[in-house]
């Protein structure tokens, strides 16, 4: 199925899509107020949050772009370019995790849906990662 709209027009959309301060970003920066991370540092992997001193780094995986097994629908135009643009970000979040891992990261990853769904349960698993 083609494309509805003109290749300019669709450029125009997909700049207005926001990879910092979305509005799930901004939630759990409110929900992890006081723990001592640092939000979007400059560390290996571009994590959304991170803590040098627990050496913990947090990513919220969108599920659209991060390919959630639960919540992932597969676009029906553009069809090639959109599996290999998703299929490559799985891609490098295995090689972020394991670089950082290799450096004694511990890397923790929240869908999007976990976080909407429950955020008291991802802010335990953060709290029990610094306690470790």
């Amino acid at each position: 199925m083609p494309d509805t709209f003109s290749k300019k027009k669709r450029s125009q959309i997909m700049s207005k899509i926001k990879s910092k301060d979305t509005l799930l970003e901004i939630d759990f920066k409110e929900l992890i107020k006081g723990l001592r991370f640092q939000y979007q540092p400059k560390i290996f992997g571009k994590p959304d949050f991170a803590s040098k001193k627990f050496k913990i780094s947090i990513f919220i995986d969108s599920c659209f772009w991060h390919k959630c097994p639960k919540h992932f629908r597969k676009p029906t135009s553009n069809n090639f370019y959109w599996t290999k643009k998703i299929n490559r970000n799985v891609e490098r979040s295995k090689e972020v995790n394991n670089h950082l891992k290799k450096k004694g990261w511990k890397v923790l990853r929240f869908w999007e849906h976990e976080i909407k769904k429950n955020p008291g349960k991802c802010l335990i698993k953060i709290k029990k990662s610094i306690l470790r």
